[in-house]
């Protein structure tokens, strides 16, 4: 749930291009894992899972505070296990022009995510 602080910030978090992306991620995780073994397939879906409920709860701390630059540093850290996951099911040969838009799509969420981050740092 979203905190009174962010609420201000974010009508909702339709509103927050992080997250949205991060949506985006679990939801073509989901689709294109199928397919996978299952090992890579659970730990894809986990970590797209992670990265999208991260990206949730750092909207729900203030803008500059430590809370939602932990969560956001965490979410980074769990998009790129996304990422490295979908690397490894190209290599294990589970690519194709999908895997290619994941990586895409993931490596977006990764930089919008690390501008969330950016935008709550204090410059000291």
């Amino acid at each position: 749930m979203l905190g009174r602080a962010s609420m201000r910030e974010f009508a909702s978090l339709e509103r927050c291009a992080a997250y949205v992306a991060a949506r985006a991620v679990l939801t073509d995780v989901q689709r294109a894992a199928a397919r996978w073994p299952e090992a890579l397939r659970h730990r894809a879906r986990q970590a797209a899972l992670d990265t999208l409920q991260l990206t949730a709860q750092a909207a729900s701390h203030g803008h500059d505070s430590a809370g939602r630059r932990q969560c956001l540093r965490e979410a980074i850290t769990t998009a790129l296990g996304v990422a490295a996951t979908i690397d490894a099911a190209r290599a294990m040969g589970y690519g194709d022009e999908e895997l290619a838009e994941l990586q895409r799509v993931t490596g977006r969420t990764i930089a919008l995510l690390g501008m969330f981050l950016h935008a709550g740092t204090a410059i000291a």
